[in-house]
């Protein structure tokens, strides 16, 4: 019933913005860092019966509201409060226990924590702490930035679900739901790199839109269809939502050259946007830091069904 209403598990994460008396807490903040797709991996509970139990995703980004949550507990105090609006939440078949964790991955996750403390002051805020020689959750530790890396130090191998004491059929499924988890990661971190380096510009000839909010670092050869290209920036354009689906469904691709190429399937269909599209026919992309993979554009190629 946290927060009661529309505000209640997990259809948000939502803080108050001041402690009472003034001041904030990094952790709450954090929510105005989410951004829409983004996955939240949910730790409920207080050890030792804290439990890693489910994910959500993000599908909006994290925003600062007037609106109060129906129940709002110790926080009565705030005056506003951060929100962020998750769906689509998969519970594990069952829960990853945090003290099996801790005991299992204490040297992975111990560190991790000193890289990431060497960081100084780009290191991330993360949930744990070492304290007296063993590992506890962060007092307060609200909302936790993870990346691949801490995924991996927490959830790595089988040993971590097998030891928790899980059955082998839920093992299987818990253990497919985190590999979800770590590909939705990974592909976030991508897509914000391939951002970069076409300096946030859709790299379609004549394409104006340069607003982050509309542009997508999208894959050229699928995140499914190609494990070995995964996260290779060649492997990635950036383009705004409506170059992107354009170039997903297969209305144009690119040749080596990175010239458009249209689909002859599509050009007479007489759509508009068709039309649009025929007007840069043959010209260059704009280049990024790192030029696209020739396989990755190939194989483009060749799942729209474009002869080239």
């Amino acid at each position: 019933m946290h927060g009661g209403g529309t505000w209640v598990f997990p259809n948000c994460v939502w803080a108050p913005t001041e402690k009472r008396g003034g001041g904030s807490w990094p952790f709450w903040s954090k929510i105005l860092q989410v951004r829409e797709g983004d996955t939240i991996i949910h730790l409920r509970g207080v050890s030792p019966d804290a439990n890693f139990v489910g994910y959500s995703v993000a599908v909006g980004d994290g925003f600062i509201t007037r609106y109060r949550p129906p129940v709002t507990g110790t926080w009565d105090h705030a005056k506003h409060f951060y929100r962020a609006n998750l769906s689509d939440y998969t519970p594990f078949h069952e829960p990853i226990n945090l003290t099996d964790v801790f005991s299992t991955r204490k040297a992975e996750l111990e560190g991790y924590f000193d890289r990431n403390r060497s960081k100084g002051a780009s290191k991330a805020n993360i949930f744990y702490v070492r304290q007296a020689g063993r590992l506890q959750c962060l007092n307060g530790a609200y909302l936790s930035e993870i990346d691949n890396e801490l995924l991996a130090a927490l959830f790595k191998s089988e040993g971590v679900i097998a030891e928790n004491g899980l059955r082998k059929s839920s093992l299987v499924q818990t253990g497919s739901h985190i590999a979800t988890i770590q590909s939705r990661v990974g592909q976030r971190k991508f897509s914000e790199e391939v951002k970069k380096a076409y300096g946030y510009k859709c790299c379609f000839p004549g394409c104006t839109v340069a607003d982050p909010r509309f542009l997508i670092g999208s894959h050229i050869a699928r995140w499914s269809d190609n494990e070995k290209l995964r996260g290779h920036l060649g492997n990635g354009l950036c383009l705004c939502l409506f170059h992107d689906k354009a170039f997903e469904i297969g209305l144009f691709t690119l040749d080596n050259e990175c010239r458009v190429y249209l689909n002859p399937k599509n050009v007479e269909s007489g759509s508009e946007i068709v039309r649009e599209l025929v007007l840069h026919g043959g010209q260059q992309i704009t280049r990024g830091e790192i030029a696209p993979l020739e396989e990755a554009l190939l194989e483009h190629s060749m799942r729209v069904g474009v002869e080239r």
